[in-house]
């Protein structure tokens, strides 16, 4: 099969094209990332293009611009990171919400993890997710080999406490501000990550919970909606019980056998 990709480094012209992935919602529902208003995702743009680019020289090895060769259009990205868990480097990546269901996360992280069989040297190769809030990231590490070894503590995960609530504060934003058909798969998705941060203890746990419940009642419509109230409570204090990430990995042995 002819490849429909090619993945490279980032250039300062892909600025508009990754803040405005960063701002879709539904991409950064499963990261850690402030997207709230567009200074910000071009801010968070500039920032990770930077760190990127920089991993390649620092390291020999880092995180691409995943385009499409038709058309030179940036998808988002994939790569490797220095592991949060275990000793290896970890899969990470990206795509704008336009390009699900194409196959062409499963095609960039093969071609991704073929170049890193090839050029590095370690045993195996990690990835993190939001397990439970994630379940597509899920599927295609199952799909690509990965296998579950366990959990990643969340205060491994965001022990940067300034990140950690802004990353906190943009769920609460999301709650109230996304747009969205299905408001109560958006409540459970924002109150339960907003749990498993909160665990950390930075705010005062009752006070957090209470910002969720006011978020999801200033939406259009939810002001009388009693019910969703109950149901952000209990999915946030789910989250706060079972912080935990998925921690999965994928051993060179293993890798296309």
């Amino acid at each position: 099969m002819n490849a429909r990709l090619r993945l490279d480094r980032f250039s300062e012209a892909d600025v508009p094209a990754l803040a405005a992935i960063l701002g879709d919602p539904d991409v950064t529902k499963n990261l850690t990332a402030d997207g709230a208003g567009p200074d910000r995702c071009v801010e968070s743009a500039i920032a990770r293009m930077d760190g990127y680019n920089k991993a390649w020289d620092e390291r020999g090895y880092g995180v691409w611009a995943v385009r499409l060769i038709e058309s030179e259009t940036l998808l988002g990205w994939c790569g490797f990171a220095p592991p949060d868990i275990g000793e290896d480097p970890e899969l990470q990546y990206g795509y704008s919400s336009r390009f699900w269901g194409r196959g062409y996360g499963y095609e960039a992280a093969t071609m991704a993890l073929d170049w890193y069989f090839d050029n590095l040297a370690y045993a195996g190769v990690s990835a993190v997710i939001f397990g439970q809030l994630n379940m597509g990231s899920a599927a295609l590490l199952r799909k690509l080999g990965f296998r579950i070894r366990g959990g990643m503590p969340m205060e491994n995960f965001l022990p940067d406490v300034a990140l950690a609530r802004d990353v906190m504060n943009y769920e609460i934003w999301r709650l109230a501000n996304a747009q969205t058909s299905d408001v109560e798969a958006l409540l459970f998705h924002c109150a339960f990550k907003g749990g498993q941060i909160a665990s950390l203890g930075f705010d005062v746990l009752a006070e957090v919970e209470q910002r969720f419940c006011d978020a999801v009642l200033s939406r259009p419509g939810c002001a009388q909606r009693i019910d969703l109230e109950s149901k952000v409570r209990a999915a946030f204090r789910e989250g706060a019980a079972a912080p935990d990430l998925e921690w999965s990995h994928l051993k060179r042995v293993d890798w296309r056998s």
